[in-house]
């Protein structure tokens, strides 16, 4: 199962740092990002951000940071002796700023670490050379950097490439997807490893991410997701698509129980159509076969009910995968939204998927 990650800058402000931190710790969040490739200078105050990683450690979240020579020495720690940080809360270190091949072996080999790679340049011949040197792989995780400046992120085909030959290994990845909320400055443009995820639902990316167990963490690299962008991340990690749904009008109290459950398509899913494996059922045991009602077209992403003309289907729960006509034994309920259309695709045999 993938898990969730945030993250959090002590450039943005000390206070603004906290702030994440807080709400990460209110959410729930198990694994958390920050950077501390900074300069001195941009940093507040440095015993601060010793106690925001502290605090961090101390309600059981892992705490990844990726360090430079500079912030090594700000903490009084060298490529040839990280003990300094060692009581710092920080459970894994990412290398990837200004380190000789040699410096990093010899960090790799330090315990009380786990190590972040750098999942889009390293190469076979580099883990290679990670094995002849003793590294053990079970310490390391690939994880790909994020891109803030516009039309510079990596393709998603690429990203599975390099993931599956991680995986291959048994090594550990991990990826980033944008925050909307509140885009990490100085270019407020997001900050996703997929360049196409740029604009895209947090959701939607995180699913793309998910596709195909390729991924073990899913960050969100800009540090405030809002409520709904965490949970529905959540869910997806969890198995479940979550669908935002305009109703055509209030649903009847009727149906308010099975349109607020998970609902699971059936292993023989149909090609044009999600089914819901629950639908006939319910209003079968409620003894309820809905009357004809906004019998209209049904474009993509379209959730209907079968109504009593259709006599033994009646009841059938399902959503549009295609475009298609009007039958008058088919009630229009609503319509996903169109920003959660891309999420359809996902929803396969025996997968949940619940109305949000």
């Amino acid at each position: 199962m993938t898990e969730l990650g945030r993250s959090f800058y002590p450039t943005l402000g000390l206070s603004a740092a906290r702030r994440h931190l807080d709400d990460a710790i209110r959410a729930g969040c198990k694994h958390l990002f920050t950077s501390l490739h900074i300069p001195e200078a941009e940093v507040e105050d440095w015993a601060e951000v010793r106690r925001l990683l502290e605090i961090a450690a101390g309600a059981g979240i892992s705490v990844a940071a990726d360090v430079s020579r500079a912030s090594l020495s700000m903490f009084g720690a060298a490529p040839d002796d990280l003990s300094p940080i060692a009581g710092l809360g920080i459970g894994t270190l990412r290398l990837d700023h200004g380190f000789t091949m040699e410096e990093t072996l010899h960090m790799l080999r330090s315990p009380g670490f786990s190590f972040q790679i750098n999942a889009g340049s390293t190469t076979p011949g580099d883990l290679l050379e990670m094995e002849n040197n003793g590294i053990e792989r079970e310490r390391l995780i690939a994880v790909h950097n994020f891109y803030p400046r516009r039309e510079t992120g990596v393709s998603l085909s690429f990203y599975r490439m390099q993931n599956r030959m991680f995986k291959e290994r048994g090594i550990r990845t991990a990826g980033f997807i944008p925050a909307h909320g509140e885009p990490r400055a100085p270019l407020y443009a997001g900050l996703p490893t997929v360049e196409a995820h740029r604009h895209m639902t947090s959701a939607l990316a995180a699913a793309e991410l998910m596709a195909e167990q390729l991924t073990d963490i899913v960050y969100y690299g800009d540090p405030a997701p809002d409520e709904y962008a965490w949970m529905a991340a959540g869910l997806i990690a969890g198995g479940t698509i979550p669908l935002r749904v305009a109703w055509t009008e209030t649903p009847p109290e009727e149906l308010m129980p099975l349109l607020s459950e998970t609902h699971t398509s059936p292993w023989d899913g149909a090609e044009q159509v999600i089914r819901s494996a629950r639908g006939r059922k319910y209003m079968l045991e409620r003894g309820i076969a809905p009357a004809p009602s906004n019998t209209d077209a049904r474009p993509a992403g379209t959730v209907t009910m079968d109504n009593a003309l259709y006599t033994r289907y009646a009841g059938e729960l399902q959503v549009a995968r295609i475009d298609l006509p009007a039958d008058e034994r088919v009630n229009v309920l609503g319509r996903v939204v169109p920003e959660d259309r891309g999420l359809l695709r996902f929803i396969g045999p025996r997968t949940a998927f619940r109305f949000v």
